[in-house]
């Protein structure tokens, strides 16, 4: 398996039937993809390096718990058709753990589709 197949295996992306938005430096946007280490979003007139603390809610499917936390997202770049690409910022292990679980989740509801 290569490295770039490796990352997409714990990384969700969205589809136009399954979405999900969120609210960063006061404007809506829709995000692409996720993973623990961070996601990507369209970019509304975003600059490189911004940051913003966002309310992060993942509906996990057989999930006992909170799945709602604050997140400190900061773009790492901004590529030319507009993808912000972001990491996750002081997130506890329990958090990462929450991502992990959503990933996971999401992808064998895709399998079984």
């Amino acid at each position: 398996m290569s490295t770039e197949n490796q990352r997409e295996s714990f990384r969700y992306a969205f589809t136009k039937h399954r979405s999900l938005s969120m609210v960063f430096k006061q404007k809506t946007v829709t995000i692409l993809n996720i993973s623990a280490g961070g996601m990507a979003f369209t970019n509304n007139g975003f600059k490189q390096y911004e940051a913003d603390q966002i309310a992060l809610f993942l509906d996990i499917p057989n999930f006992r718990g909170d799945p709602e936390f604050p997140a400190l997202v900061r773009i790492l770049n901004i590529t030319p058709n507009g993808v912000c690409h972001c990491i996750f910022e002081n997130l506890t292990i329990k958090e990462y753990e929450i991502i992990h679980k959503y990933v996971l989740e999401m992808q064998k509801i895709d399998l079984k589709a």
